[in-house]
């Protein structure tokens, strides 16, 4: 199915610009590490956090990327600091497949939308393949050390001695080095972390000029056997956030879809982009990166194709269709306006609080990198500039005066453990604000409940469509913050929460019927308000 070059143009460049916005919170937390990493934990510190060269580094450096709240753009700065601090590729590569897939919020999200134990295999599945693999470019990379060991018998002991050197002990300290740490931030969001983010979200553009509008809808069935194949073909460009993912899962258990793709879809769709393997083969070789790419995709098909079958769910028929892979196929058919309205309703219409928070963020200290840049103010500077008790190396020195106020010196060690804590702590908060108690989520859905209902009833389609998702969204996220704090749900609860998003489903159908049938609407309508009434009371009973 072909379509205009000037709808494949405009779709692209609203994938484009949806995605930067999606990836544009994860994207400053993986910014903020990778200063921090780079001026509080330092080299030694940074490969002590990975595991070093011990056995545990992959399992470790798996554990470190499930706990960060990064998605696969937001873990390429993170990925730059590793390399410069020594760490392992081996170790770096588990911890780039592993960050972007699982975080806190995700996890629990996935949680409440297929069975538990889905989610849980499909983590420990992402944990045998980044040790495969992480083995698997060790294993490359001292092969590598050897030919060149051989060819010249110098590069060992070079490199031996570049591996064992400390830091620097002239370092900066204190309070320059927090403005430092903010130095470094505002001027890597106008370098190479932007362009290699383009890279990334470039794939979306290829997929929605490749795929024309609802192209995917009937894609992936239980019974293809291509699917997870078929998947691979999508996953591969794809740039997805951790929660859009988890939301996808959740979608194709509910169609019956399958399995296999849906952990294709996981594995390659969320832990990787484009940018990932042009940044391993331009600082690892590109013939290494090529042989660790085609083991990754041989192992994830190879496993997506042994759980297939397994992991159907019980008592769920194929609905035959999908609106899952939407968001990768071209946004506008034919019969939309190539126009600034158009791009309004379809980027910024639907744009939350925390993207918009982040791109704002983002906006600001993107013109002070900016400036920075053009005054040349940069680490050197910083460095030129600085006093004698602002380097680590004036600790020692009989002359130096008492340190006073915030200028006060503390242990990388001290600042890395203060960071992992910190991190779990955040994790907490994030959870409990993300998802909060099921009265707040209550009265939320009320307000969507009554904007979607009247706009059906009325056959104001495009209105109450927009109202829908957010609706299932916060029925989801009732769930989850009902499940933190009590520590369950009961089944009722999750069997009316199952009954409430398929009415929702069977209304999203009627208002995309073509022609708009307004009685069926309005029959599908009375059907939702009595599964709601009931599901409404069995998370806030009648006192």
């Amino acid at each position: 199915m072909s379509q205009p070059i000037s709808i494949m143009l405009m779709g692209g460049l609203v994938r484009v610009l949806r995605g930067f916005a999606a990836a544009a919170p994860t994207f400053l937390v993986g910014m903020l590490i990778a200063s921090i990493i780079r001026y509080y934990l330092g080299e030694k510190g940074t490969r002590r956090l990975f595991g070093g060269d011990t056995l545990r580094s992959l399992p470790q450096s798996w554990l470190v990327g499930m706990l960060l709240p990064v998605c696969s753009i937001g873990v390429l700065p993170i990925l730059r600091e590793m390399r410069r601090a020594g760490v392992k590729p081996g170790a770096m590569s588990a911890f780039a497949l592993s960050a972007p897939l699982f975080n806190p919020l995700s996890l629990l999200y996935g949680l409440t939308l297929s069975r538990p134990m889905v989610i849980l295999l499909f983590a420990f599945g992402s944990l045998i393949i980044v040790t495969a693999l992480g083995l698997f470019w060790d294993s490359i990379e001292k092969w590598s050390k050897r030919k060149a060991t051989e060819g010249d018998p110098t590069s060992q002991h070079d490199s031996q001695t570049n591996s064992t050197n400390d830091e620097p002990k002239d370092r900066l300290i204190g309070l320059r080095r927090l403005a430092a740490t903010f130095v470094h931030f505002s001027r890597e969001l106008t370098g190479v972390n932007l362009g290699l983010t383009m890279l990334a979200l470039s794939g979306l553009a290829i997929l929605a000029a490749a795929l024309p509008f609802g192209a995917m809808q009937h894609s992936v069935e239980r019974d293809d056997w291509f699917a997870p194949l078929t998947m691979l073909g999508v996953a591969i460009p794809v740039y997805a956030t951790p929660m859009l993912a988890m939301s996808q899962l959740g979608m194709m258990f509910q169609h019956a879809n399958s399995p296999g793709a849906a952990f294709t879809l996981l594995i390659l769709g969320t832990g990787m982009n484009l940018a990932t393997p042009f940044w391993f083969g331009k600082n690892y070789g590109f013939k290494a990166t090529a042989c660790w790419t085609a083991s990754l995709l041989v192992i994830v098909l190879g496993i997506s194709y042994a759980i297939n079958r397994p992991l159907v769910p019980p008592g769920v028929e194929p609905a035959g269709h999908t609106h899952a892979f939407d968001v990768y196929a071209n946004p506008m058919s034919i019969h939309h306006s190539l126009n600034a309205n158009a791009l309004y309703d379809l980027v910024v219409k639907g744009l939350d609080f925390s993207v918009i928070a982040a791109l704002s963020v983002l906006g600001v200290l993107s013109l002070i990198g900016i400036g920075l840049r053009l005054m040349k103010i940069d680490e050197a500077w910083l460095v030129s500039t600085a006093k004698a008790d602002s380097f680590a190396s004036s600790l020692s020195s009989q002359d130096t005066q008492a340190r006073k106020g915030l200028d006060i010196v503390v242990p990388p060690g001290v600042i890395g453990a203060t960071m992992l804590a910190g991190l779990v702590a955040m994790s907490v908060v994030a959870c409990f604000a993300y998802y909060p108690s099921a009265e707040e989520c209550l009265d939320e859905i009320s307000m969507a409940r009554a904007e979607c209902l009247a706009a059906a009833n009325s056959g104001q389609a495009e209105h109450a469509l927009y109202w829908l998702p957010v609706w299932e969204d916060w029925s989801r996220r009732m769930e989850v913050g009902t499940f933190i704090r009590t520590g369950q749900i009961r089944p009722y609860q999750r069997m009316q929460g199952y009954l409430i998003r398929k009415k929702l489903e069977l209304l999203e159908h009627e208002l995309e019927h073509d022609p708009f049938e307004l009685d069926e609407t309005q029959q599908v309508v009375r059907n939702i308000l009595a599964t709601n009434s009931r599901w409404v009371r069995s998370f806030r009973p009648d006192p």
